[in-house]
């Protein structure tokens, strides 16, 4: 479980925001695993976590076409991310359930200080907040 904290801020608001839902949503399938949820509600969870990693990824992408970025390493982390999380319905026990969600906390936490600090420094320079 990770507590969310200002360390994993990366000073652009909408990009916060998402990373915020996306650690509460990654604890929460870890804390319904552990306290042995239904098997449904734990798969809407995952669901809802992919849709949140999705939408932050489109957000990123978009605003890397408005401010005229070209971050081919990010873009290619993102292009590896999704193809990854295509995957997860292929594996909906409590295992597979489990595996996903570590692995979501895992890429985000450090996706955060790789790449999206310093696309989130660049975006500032340029007033982006």
């Amino acid at each position: 479980m990770i507590e969310w904290s200002e360390r994993y801020e990366v000073g652009i608001a909408a990009i916060d925001g998402q990373h915020r839902e996306m650690v509460d949503l990654a604890n929460r399938l870890l804390e319904g695993l552990r306290a042995g949820r239904e098997h449904d509600e734990l798969v809407e969870t995952l669901r809802q976590l992919v849709r949140a990693t999705e939408h932050n990824i489109a957000t990123e992408e978009r605003l890397m076409q408005e401010h005229g970025l070209a971050i081919g390493h990010h873009h290619d982390e993102h292009q590896r991310l999704l193809a990854a999380i295509r995957r997860f319905d292929l594996r909906l026990d409590a295992g597979g359930l489990g595996s996903s969600a570590r692995f979501l906390h895992e890429w985000l936490l450090g996706h955060i200080d790789e790449d999206d600090r310093p696309f989130a420094e660049l975006l500032r320079s340029r007033g982006v907040t």
